[in-house]
């Protein structure tokens, strides 16, 4: 069993699928619960006992409480697809923590610590492996923008930037002990573990990350000045290492990217993040003691506003702060829960350094630093989300929690190893579901561009699962892209037939509301199809696609105001834009200006009527100017509150004036 755990924390980097949309998670939930399955059967066949003093750790209970919160809030709220995946997800962190605590009893944590370090250096290698191939294309990019852009969205491949780095800063307290008990060999690959890490720091630039360091390091610092001899070099070190990051971003073109980033946190309250907090805030406000159900908050959240003003072309995945996703998703018990675990670890860490002998050093401060660090790291982002991050983080935390179980003398029953095997056996049964799942939902997106239907049914029927697999990363369920699929095949009946299904699963994805409304307007049933159009408002008050779709059906009425109003008020892309992906909306725009021209021009002055059929033979010459001009009318109407005619008065007024 040392020799898996060994291996299976070292090479956690590499365990990596890019035929799936998160390089990480799908593969790594399945290979985690095949190893805790592995580690448990080990123990049964073994007779190898779990001593009852590490379940009734006080770390280990507020967890236990946790995952007890989430599952009392699954069956408050239902049972899904997501809810089953986030409490298998945790229920794996929880039994690998005892794991690891229990080999820690037995062991000691020095035979991890090596693993961690080859843990780190391999996660480096990943992500230079990224630069060094992509480098040379990326630095002949000129906009600075768009190198930026790219340059961020290098580390996606291996998990996104933000995950990286505070991945790395997890380990980095390890590091930094091998440095001082390690061998010659140890040292140098810590020390060069470390500056790895300080390079790939400066190169994302994740605000959280780098900020948890400053904690750190003036943490590790506090808890240990009275044992520094001299301060000279610790200055020295701290200048080498700004120097060096200043002169890593000047070389590699990021240091604007950088200013950039510092003045998005100052500005914070307008950014997209402030905005995901305060809409989480409401939602547990709505739901303080049950909360929502585990994965439900990417759902939930859609009644909240965040996507209004939105173009509907992305959806929030998670808070970006652990503790109000576990407030928000577990309720008020999980949440404080979750509190307290990082509380308890703390307090135990700091405990052992005060009581720390000689051989000791300064192992528990820099445990405690890195707690007190990733704690405001969790505040700013979803390591809770990742099986790497739960995994080295209960590395460190096992370290802490084995040194203060008394000493085990009780064990649990033999029943108790068993329900344990059966749950994770069921959680590796999942996992490939799950996995497989997600490959052929991959290759159904990738047929729906190619715009293969055929081939988007048949990868959806066999990824989908009705209990395990029916929505994907983005909220999305499956049977949405077959029902896309049916409708473009004309096969109606069958299109609102996994629409309906797709609703039952997200009712508040406007993509869904939008093909479930057309569906029903394409089978006359116009009331219907209008109480989804206004559903899909309720999400995002200018989703294009739907006030076009809706704007067709008051055109067909013959309202034209109205459909001016629903479809001018629209959140659209550019011209050049709309023009290279075919957009539909500048000719649903000229045909409703055609019939509201129409249906007023009769029974006006020769003036009048000379603007009104100018306005339409633009639309014909010049669209682009045209359908600006149009948004100018709506903006008039609606700041004066007069009607269209006398908006595009003004309108020609303001252009007569300009010439």
């Amino acid at each position: 069993m040392r020799m898996l755990l060994q291996i299976f924390i070292t090479i956690i980097p590499l365990i990596v699928s890019f035929s799936t949309f998160d390089p990480t998670l799908a593969i790594r939930f399945l290979i985690f619960s095949l190893v805790v399955s592995g580690i448990l059967l080990y123990y049964l066949i073994a007779n190898k006992s779990i001593n009852r003093e590490v379940i009734m750790h006080p770390t280990m209970i507020a967890f236990g409480i946790m995952i007890l919160a989430y599952l009392f809030s699954a069956f408050f709220n239902g049972f899904g697809s997501e809810s089953i995946y986030v409490i298998l997800k945790l229920f794996l962190s929880y039994v690998f923590a005892i794991i690891l605590i229990q080999f820690v009893i037995t062991d000691g944590y020095k035979p991890l610590l090596n693993s961690v370090v080859y843990f780190s250096l391999f996660l480096s290698a990943t992500y230079f492996l990224l630069i060094i191939t992509n480098y040379s294309e990326i630095m002949s990019i000129e906009d600075n923008l768009i190198r930026n852009s790219r340059f961020d969205n290098l580390a996606a491949k291996i998990g996104g930037k933000n995950l990286v780095s505070s991945l790395q800063f997890l380990v980095l307290p390890i590091l930094v002990y091998v440095i001082t008990i390690g061998n010659k060999a140890y040292k140098v690959l810590s020390s060069l573990g470390i500056v790895f890490i300080l390079v790939i720091l400066f190169l994302t630039q994740t605000r959280s990350v780098l900020f948890a360091v400053v904690i750190f390091s003036v943490s590790l610092y506090f808890l240990n000045k009275k044992s520094l001899k001299r301060k000279y070099p610790l200055i020295i070190l701290t200048v080498s290492v700004l120097g060096s990051g200043y002169a890593i971003m000047k070389y590699t073109h990021r240091y604007d990217a950088f200013v950039g980033e510092i003045k998005k946190t100052l500005d914070f309250s307008s950014s997209t993040r402030y905005k995901l907090y305060k809409s989480s805030c409401e939602l547990i406000g709505d739901h303080l003691f049950i909360g929502v159900g585990p994965g439900n908050w990417k759902i939930n959240i859609s009644e909240y506003g965040i996507y209004n003003g939105g173009k509907g072309e992305s959806f929030a995945l998670r808070p970006h702060n652990d503790f109000l996703w576990v407030f928000a998703e577990g309720g008020f018990i999980a949440g404080i829960s979750y509190i307290l675990l990082f509380i308890i670890l703390l307090r135990d860490s700091y405990y052992l350094h005060e009581n720390r002998t000689e051989k000791d050093d300064i192992f528990y401060s820099l445990l405690f630093s890195a707690f007190l660090g990733f704690g405001f790291i969790s505040l700013f982002d979803f390591p809770l989300e990742r099986f790497s991050h739960n995994i080295i983080f209960f590395v460190l935390a096992s370290f802490v929690i084995a040194v203060r179980v008394k000493e085990p003398k009780k064990k649990m029953p033999y029943w108790f190893k068993v329900c344990f095997l059966l749950v994770s056996f069921f959680a590796s049964y999942v996992a490939s579901i799950r996995y497989i799942g997600e490959v052929h939902t991959k290759n159904a997106i990738h047929f729906k561009q190619k715009g293969n239907w055929n081939y988007v049914i048949k990868s959806i029927n066999k990824g989908y699962h009705p209990i395990y697999y029916e929505m994907e990363n983005t909220s999305t369920p499956l049977l949405w892209y077959r029902g896309v699929a049916h409708f473009n095949q004309q096969s109606y009946d069958l299109a609102l037939h996994d629409f309906k299904k797709a609703y039952e699963i997200n009712a508040y994805h406007v993509y869904v509301l939008n093909n479930l409304a057309t569906s029903y307007e394409i089978k006359g049933e116009r009331e219907k199809a209008k109480k989804y159009y206004t559903d899909a408002f309720k999400v995002n008050q200018r989703f294009k696609e739907a006030r076009v779709n809706f704007a067709a059906i008051l055109y067909s009425e013959q309202k034209y105001t109205e459909a001016l109003d629903m479809i001018l008020n629209s959140k659209f892309t550019p011209y050049w834009k709309r023009r290279k992906e075919n957009d539909n909306f500048d000719l649903y725009l000229k045909t409703i200006v055609n019939g509201w021209v129409n249906s007023i021009i009769n029974n006006k002055n020769t003036d009048k009527k000379e603007m009104l059929n100018r306005l339409l033979l633009d639309f014909e010459n010049k669209p682009k100017e045209t359908s600006f001009k149009t948004l100018l009318v709506f903006k008039k109407r609606k700041e004066f509150e007069i009607d269209y005619l006398n908006a595009l008065i003004l309108v020609e007024e303001d252009y007569k004036q300009r010439e």
